[in-house]
């Protein structure tokens, strides 16, 4: 054999172990890429697990930011509410009048007639409507009364009285707006004045100055009587809704309740309602009539209107 076949013979061997090593090192390489990818992803995750982290920091010096704004922002609202509450309520000047009745028709829950005196207070010139308590509900995510739908008030009863709602819901509302519930005994002054009227606008019942009898069937906007409102310009305090008072319930309470700025029993199972509802009669609709309801039910004839003392 030449050197020229020995030589020839010799490269194609080489070759041959040349393309063999090549092979074996195709799948080292695949491998090492792979590592080399999963590598460069491992650093893109952590590069941005380090934005999201950053991002999350951010967001949570911002939401702490927003709190701190929205506590400073309630704190202001509620040191001018008492300011608002009285601008736009009716003032009751302190003085006496007589609470209950003496009247034969009269049941024993409204006797004996008797003098009351109470301080100078404030009260609102019309009931808590829908429109005011979605407000509420929205702001503070409370529980919308029963026959809203989604947290809304059925359409076209905005400005009625919002009903279906408690003592309980009412005071809630009342604490929010920075006000109160009235007391039985301001309720009734604001509603009769001091000349021992039978109904907020006369000693006579009328049909077209309150919501009573049935006539509608169902509550009618606060402003809809403008000839029914009582000596201090007060509106819907006969008819429409009953309206909670702070007061528990004694029906004989009359008998020994002070003369000065009663309160009510220190307890009790119920509380007073006052006013009457659209289904009432006319001797329920008068001034002086009482009635009661447990603080935990709510029904669609009892809606609320709120307080502010005079001297707060």
């Amino acid at each position: 054999m030449d050197d020229w076949t020995w030589w020839i013979m010799t490269c194609g061997i080489s070759l041959y172990f040349v393309m063999i090593l090549l092979d074996f090192n195709k799948p080292s390489k695949k491998l090492m890429d792979q590592i080399d990818s999963q590598e460069q992803r491992r650093r893109e995750i952590e590069l941005r697990l380090t934005t999201l982290e950053d991002n999350i920091v951010q967001i949570k010096s911002r939401s702490e930011d927003i709190d701190l704004q929205m506590e400073d922002l309630e704190q202001r609202r509620k040191v001018l509410l008492p300011d608002g509450n009285k601008q736009r309520m009716i003032f009751i000047e302190a003085g006496q009048f007589t609470m209950g009745s003496d009247e034969e028709a009269s049941p024993d829950s409204e006797r004996p007639a008797h003098p009351v005196h109470l301080p100078s207070f404030y009260i609102d010139a019309y009931p808590v409507t829908n429109q005011d308590y979605q407000e509420f509900v929205k702001c503070v995510g409370y529980k919308a009364p029963i026959h809203w739908q989604r947290g809304n008030p059925p359409m076209g009863l905005v400005q009625h009285p919002v009903v279906n709602v408690s003592w309980q819901d009412a005071k809630a509302y009342a604490e929010w707006m920075g006000a109160r519930l009235p007391t039985e005994a301001e309720w009734e002054k604001a509603s009769r004045g001091n000349d021992e009227r039978l109904y907020p606008w006369g000693n006579r019942f009328a049909e077209d100055r309150c919501n009573a009898g049935d006539a509608s069937g169902t509550t009618l906007p606060v402003d809809e009587f403008a000839l029914g409102r009582s000596p201090y310009n007060i509106w819907d305090m006969s008819g429409n809704a009953y309206e909670w008072c702070e007061d528990f319930w004694d029906e004989s309470y009359y008998q020994y309740s002070p003369s000065t700025n009663p309160k009510g029993p220190e307890g009790g199972q119920e509380r007073v309602i006052r006013g009457g509802f659209f289904g009432e009669t006319r001797d329920n609709v008068r001034t002086t009539h009482r009635n009661s309801s447990p603080e935990t039910h709510s029904r669609e004839t009892i809606g609320f209107r709120l307080a502010h003392d005079a001297d707060a």
